[in-house]
């Protein structure tokens, strides 16, 4: 049957029953706005599937023999030489799970709101959980790389680029041996950041100075927008990383430092009733269930650096399982708040 659209009132409404009758219709919503929004599937690489629950991975393995090929007369006896593995470790598989649930009332009411808002919350919080799990695990890992800057990011006399650089040259020259013989060849490709840091890159000066000429179209202080490279880097912002690094950003190479394993990788089951008998059962209700299970693990962490002191403070901070003193002189003895002093903020009355 046609039906004719004459303003906008008209057309096929979406109703509650419309989304019960189709048991998949949620699952496929929740699932089809998760997609693309877990920052650790953004940054660490699709590892094998982990069906034992469990992942066996080795740490830095180094990319060169332990020995150097032999230089041979004549029928020499060309000499073999032994492989090398990194430390082994084991991560274990974690499984996170939400259920959605679908009331009688919200059929007769036709609540699409209370449905559309559970939707909405189950993604942003699983999200938010495994984001948690990511950060939280790369900041206590005792094999990533960590610096600290003298300078917070907000300060005038701020050296952001330096700090940078400084980072990827770390990374760049990560090595499995003292002497630097068997180099690893990371190229950082990505920053991380947190929406404090955010607002000290739009606002420094040091940052917008390469910005004139025929691309001052392109100054940050102009556009409000971070650049989408910032010295050969892609720029990403994690608001979680406050949380669990107040005072730090994360420079990496990206799919390089680490994986995801899926036992179970993100799904949803089609909405079913919470019970037998019609209407939903004896509660009157229909659920779907939300679930992922995966593991975490860092197997080149020296392809990370930590950079402590970024949002300033005067205390001493526990990052990558080592103690660092956040500096002491200038203008960041004290952490920095948002918004900055000097703004009055009006609580709602």
């Amino acid at each position: 049957m046609v039906t004719n659209i004459i303003s906008v009132q008209d057309g096929p409404r979406l109703t509650v029953s419309t989304l019960l009758k189709s048991p998949t219709a949620i699952p496929k919503r929740i699932l089809t706005m998760s997609n693309q929004e877990f920052l650790v599937d953004s940054v660490l690489r699709n590892a094998q599937d982990a069906p034992s629950g469990s992942v066996l991975y080795f740490e830095s393995t180094p990319l060169f023999s332990a020995d150097d090929p032999t230089i041979l007369d004549e029928f020499g006896e060309i000499p073999t030489t032994n492989g090398s593995l990194g430390r082994p470790l084991v991560s274990r598989v974690v499984r996170r799970a939400f259920g959605l649930r679908v009331s009688k009332t919200m059929v007769d009411r036709n609540n699409v709101d209370a449905v559309n808002v559970q939707i909405t919350q189950i993604r942003n919080t699983m999200v938010r959980a495994w984001e948690d799990a990511f950060i939280s695990a790369l900041i206590a890992n005792g094999s990533v790389q960590v610096m600290a800057t003298d300078e917070a990011w907000s300060s005038s006399s701020s050296h952001i680029r330096q700090d940078v650089n400084s980072a990827k040259y770390l990374i760049k020259n990560a090595a499995a041996d003292a002497a630097g013989k068997q180099k690893f060849g990371y190229i950082a490709d990505t920053l991380i950041i947190s929406t404090e840091t955010e607002i000290d890159f739009l606002d420094s000066d040091e940052v917008s100075k390469p910005y004139i000429g025929n691309i001052a179209d392109e100054n940050l202080q102009y556009t409000g927008k971070l650049p989408q490279k910032f010295l050969g880097l892609d720029v990403l912002v994690s608001w979680r990383l406050s949380a669990y690094f107040p005072s730090g950003a994360i420079i990496c190479q990206r799919k390089v430092f680490g994986g995801i394993s899926d036992e179970r990788p993100l799904q949803a089951t089609p909405m079913y009733g919470e019970g037998g008998g019609p209407n939903g059962g004896p509660r009157e209700s229909w659920r779907t269930d939300v679930t992922r299970a995966s593991a975490i693990f860092f197997d080149q962490p020296l392809a990370v650096v930590l950079i402590v002191g970024v949002n300033g403070g005067n205390t001493t901070v526990s990052v990558g399982g080592r103690s660092v003193n956040l500096a002491t002189d200038g203008p960041n003895t004290d952490l920095n708040t948002y918004p900055p002093e000097g703004d009055t903020v009006i609580a709602p009355s």
